[in-house]
Parts: structure tokens; sequence; C-alpha cells
């Protein structure tokens, strides 16, 4: 049985019957690097070769596959390398603090950097395998969320920007307590949407569903019995965490607070939309679970007496007020 509680992006599409990304985005706004990167990124001028030309194509799927495994691997070989050197199991002569480029402090950001595309990788490429494994009907190109928007193209860039300049000019300005506790929050993202994402099941999806389907139903069990909204809890702890872990502190910042005004502006039109597929259920699944994000509440409550729910800031005797955060639909997209 599908189950209807993870509600993602609008800029989303659905491949059954919506255009490609690559056919439906115009990407006419931004500088024009971040431009071209994102057309490459939405296989722009792929029309003439069939396996490419959409998001099912297997060319696709392999492109990235091979990119993301490979980019995976060397940094993982990097990390190892690393830490064997850091135990004194081998010996790497240009690591050893006495090159001028190298220093100790800026060995340490390697460190972090190198975990940081180990994660980056790892987030995409699991994406895809989940969707794969839980919900293979939907699967496509478009599940690697690598293309998800110029926005997110734009956020990556700045924050390597920051952190190469920091590397080059300013290495001593890293706090690694704090790279830590962002390895932690990563982690424990990744975790928590990959939860959402198995729990759901079938009614994972990365693209937008605009209607409600009759064996829909509302999730209540699993990770979705402590989060009404895993997915954007994940990726919301998941994306400041990489910040952190980078030791960027302006991009730790921006990342925290634009992620939180999306879900902010995001949360109204899904808990409208899930109360008015399910008046009778969502308000008390409301009043029994935690949203997970801070200083976001619901606009549901829950009139006492006679069992029925008005808008918060209503004049209704004896309501209750709580708080939430909405994913929303299963069969939608984050970005």
């Amino acid at each position: 049985m599908n189950s209807i509680n993870e509600l993602a992006s609008a800029d989303a599409s659905s491949s059954e019957d919506q255009p490609t990304r690559s056919s439906r985005k115009t990407n006419e706004g931004g500088l024009p690097p971040i431009r071209w990167i994102q057309n490459r990124l939405d296989w722009r001028g792929s029309d003439h070769m069939p396996q490419f030309c959409h998001a099912h194509g297997l060319g696709r799927v392999a492109t990235l596959a091979l990119i993301l495994g490979a980019v995976l691997a060397v940094h993982a070989l990097i990390f190892l390398q690393l830490h064997l050197h850091s135990r004194g199991w081998i010996t790497i002569s240009i690591l050893d603090g006495r090159h001028p480029p190298l220093t100790p402090e800026r060995i340490q950001l390697v460190y972090q950097w190198v975990l940081y595309v180990v994660a980056l990788t790892a987030f995409h490429t699991l994406e895809f395998f989940t969707t794969a494994i839980y919900n293979p009907a939907v699967t496509s190109a478009d599940s690697f969320v690598i293309n998800q928007s110029m926005a997110y193209t734009t956020a990556a860039l700045v924050s390597w920007i920051e952190f190469w300049i920091r590397f080059g000019f300013f290495p001593f300005v890293n706090n690694v307590p704090v790279s830590f506790i962002g390895l932690i929050f990563l982690t424990s993202g990744q975790i928590v949407r990959a939860l959402a994402m198995i729990t759901c099941g079938e009614s994972f999806n990365h693209l937008i569903q605009q209607t409600k389907k009759d064996n829909h139903v509302l999730i209540t069990h699993g990770i979705y019995k402590y989060f009404r909204h895993p997915s954007y809890v994940g990726f919301y702890y998941w994306s400041s965490g990489t910040q952190l872990l980078l030791g960027n502190p302006i991009c730790a910042v921006c990342y925290s607070l634009a992620s939180w005004y999306f879900f902010k502006r995001r949360i109204p039109f899904e808990e409208g939309t899930l109360l008015k597929y399910f008046p009778d259920e969502y308000p008390a699944y409301v009043a029994s679970t935690w949203s997970g994000l801070p200083f976001i509440w619901s606009d549901i409550v829950t009139a006492q007496g006679d069992g029925g729910t008005t808008p918060r800031g209503s004049n209704s005797a004896n309501h209750q007020e709580v708080s939430f955060s909405a994913d929303g639909f299963a069969d939608k997209k984050i970005s």
C-alpha cells in the first residue's frame, strides 16, 4: 500500500507527466559560469543522443554513477593514506610538516575536505540507490538529485570557494571540535533521511505528485513515529553539517538560515494540503509528534471538545497549538 507523508520542493517534476529537467528549465538567472555548469548538470545539448536526452537514459545513469563512484573512491583512498600516515604506519614525505605549503593547519583542512567530499558523493549516491531499491519504478538519473537547482549549485560552489580561500590565506581559521560536530550532524542527517525514504518505500519519490492517490495513507510508523517529516529534518542537518565539517563560518550560517527559511516557507502549503487530504488523521498526528526543525510552528491547532481543527490564531476557544515541520507527500522531491 502506498503512503503519503513526504512533500518536497516545488521545482521537481514527474518524469511520467512532465518534461525532463533539461527541456523544462531555462537556467536564465545566475552568473554565466554558474549557468554553464548548471546546463551541463541538466544535460543540455544531449537531445541528439538517445541514452542521454532524458532522465531515464542509461547513459546518464551510468555516467553519473561512474563520476560519483570515482570521486568517492579517490577521496576515501586519500583519507585512508592520511590516517595511516598519522598513525606512523606509512610515510608520506610531503605531510611531514616541513614543507611550507602543507603546514599542520593545512593538513587538518585536507582531512576535513576529504571527509566532506566523501559525505557529499555518498549522499547523492545513496539518494539514487535507496530509490532504486525501495521504489525502482520511478528511478532515473534525476534520483541522484545532482541537478536540483541553480541555487543548490551556487551554494555548493560558494562553499568550496570559501574553504579554499581559507586554505590558502587563513588556514588558522579553523575549529576541529566544531568540525567533528559537523560530522555528527551530517551523519545523523544522512541516516534520518535514508530511514524516511526506506519507511515510505514505493511512496517516496523525488518527483512531485500534484494529487492524492486512492491508495495513499498517512505514514505514522517507523521514523515517522518520532518526526513528522524526517526527510526535511535529515536534509537540514546534513546540509548544515557539511559546512561545519569544512569549518566554513560564513557558509555554515548561510546554509542553516537558507535551509530553515526554505522549510519555513514550504511548510504552510504542505500543512494545508495534508490537512485537506487527512482532516481527521493529520491533526492528531501533528499533536503527537515532533517537527525536528527549530522554531517552526504548526498552523494546525486542535479544538477541544468537538474534535475539530482550527488554524492557529483563530478565536475558537480551548484550542491547543502544536509545532510541526512538513515533508508532506512521499511522492515529492527535496531541493
